[in-house]
């Protein structure tokens, strides 16, 4: 794709009511502003025509194309403040504890470019189908 229809892709998905359609190495993709929660919006990714939850939990060829990947820490911000209180004996204790990180996945992106950098990274052909 070039730069002007991603800037066209990117346009017709500020508003809710508009849909992409993009082929990326054989897969129709849907891509629709969606709001996902009362106050903030993501953009709604549709592999095929649908969007299966079981690809956020196996490891598939759609999720590793298509879906964001984040990673959080095991220990909330309220944790870390409690830990950063103890003895530093006890802090070296529960080091191994404290810097543990896992993966998950994630719908929809909230971020334009981190899709397009994604899909881009991603996939060898992507091609614009229409906007809607």
């Amino acid at each position: 794709m070039t730069k002007s229809e991603w800037d066209k892709v990117k346009k017709a998905l500020e508003s809710l009511w508009g849909v992409v359609e993009l082929k990326i190495d054989g897969y129709q993709i849907s891509l629709s502003l969606v709001r996902v929660s009362t106050y903030k919006l993501a953009i709604a990714i549709y592999v095929n025509g649908v969007f299966k939850g079981e690809w956020l939990m196996k490891e598939c060829d759609e999720r590793q194309r298509f879906l964001p990947k984040k990673e959080r820490s095991l220990l909330t911000a309220k944790d870390k403040a409690s830990w950063k209180k103890l003895p530093k004996k006890t802090q070296k204790e529960l080091e191994e504890k404290y810097n543990r990180k896992y993966e998950c996945y994630a719908s929809h992106w909230t971020s334009f470019g981190a899709l397009k950098k994604h899909l881009i990274a991603n996939n060898t052909s992507i091609e614009l189908i229409s906007i809607k």
